[in-house]
């Protein structure tokens, strides 16, 4: 795959382990709460599985530059027919799971926690059914992670 490596070492040398993640999670929720008067608890639950919402959105988002450059290097996906636009979308999206996991197959989602507490994702904005397809991949299905995303943010 054309980006899997150079994505998953990036990620690998920028990791933040997932523990940190619902500390910021919760950091993240009480400053959206106090902004609108809304329980921190209630904007924890609504924003937990929204990328866009998350504290990490665009972390460190300088240090992509490469992944970047690679996805520069490839066809613009806007100017493309519809069978090519699709087979380049497929690329695109095979590309970063084989990141995810490769990343798991060296153990980064279970430095500081149980992998099964850990639900992976690589997704599609707006949702899709492809992102269950890909989560179902990526996890076990019977893991708690992966049956609390099931139940509430699924397609």
């Amino acid at each position: 795959m054309w980006l899997g490596r150079p994505f998953a070492l990036f990620l690998k040398m920028v990791n933040v382990t997932i523990t940190a993640r619902y500390l910021r999670l919760e950091r993240e929720a009480a400053r959206q709460g106090e902004e609108s008067d809304t329980p921190g608890s209630t904007i924890a639950e609504l924003i937990k599985w929204s990328y866009a919402d998350s504290p990490y959105c665009c972390y460190e988002d300088e240090d992509f530059d490469d992944v970047k450059q690679l996805f520069m290097e490839r066809p613009s996906i806007a100017e493309l027919e519809a069978d090519e636009w699709n087979r380049e979308f497929d690329s695109r999206l095979k590309a970063m799971e084989l990141a995810m996991k490769m990343l798991d197959d060296e153990g980064v989602f279970a430095l500081n926690q149980p992998r099964e507490s850990v639900c992976v994702l690589v997704e599609n904005m707006p949702p899709d059914e492809i992102n269950t397809e890909i989560a179902l991949r990526l996890n076990r299905a019977e893991s708690p992670a992966m049956q609390a995303w099931l139940a509430e943010a699924a397609e």
